[in-house]
């Protein structure tokens, strides 16, 4: 019986290992802005209109946008759209029973809200935040990853902080 239960915990270590991807810290300087990504992501594109960040298992991108001053209902059309113009298949009530778009009250200094859902049969999930210091500045995120990749896109969508 013991040597069963070892060889379960030791099957479900090496297969959160096998998926799962090392961390580590990324800054954005021109927004004052840290997240956590993948260290092998190879970045495509950084300047003031886009961070573009991409590896075999993710692509992260984040587009910010000036000027909007988005009340969150403001945030929740303004998401749904990006969603749509996206061509990203969601419902409106996700796996976890709640409805879409989701509120975020607080990431790490952020408020905003999100949308899981799939495009070309991956995970994929939008999210819109503001820092409420800052409300002229509205940040689109877009990450898609590998099914097996999920804990490590929402450590990633979690770990957003301004700077």
């Amino acid at each position: 019986m013991r040597h069963k239960i070892f060889q379960t915990v030791l099957f479900i270590t090496i297969s959160l290992v096998v998926h799962s991807q090392s961390l580590q810290s990324w800054t954005w300087d021109t927004y004052k802005m840290k997240f956590k990504a993948p260290d092998n992501l190879v970045v495509q594109k950084n300047d003031a209109t886009v961070y573009e960040a991409t590896n075999s298992a993710m692509a992260l991108d984040i587009y910010p946008r000036k000027g909007e001053n988005l009340t969150y209902d403001g945030m929740k059309n303004a998401i749904i759209k990006w969603a749509n113009d996206l061509n990203l298949y969601y419902n409106s009530v996700n796996s976890d029973g709640n409805s879409q778009p989701i509120y975020l009250e607080n990431i790490n200094g952020y408020w905003g809200c999100a949308i899981d859902g799939s495009k070309n049969d991956f995970p994929a999930t939008v999210m819109l935040i503001v820092d409420p210091d800052h409300p002229d500045i509205s940040f689109y995120i877009w990450i898609s990853y590998a099914k097996e990749y999920y804990h490590d896109a929402v450590s990633v969508l979690k770990s957003f902080t301004p700077m």
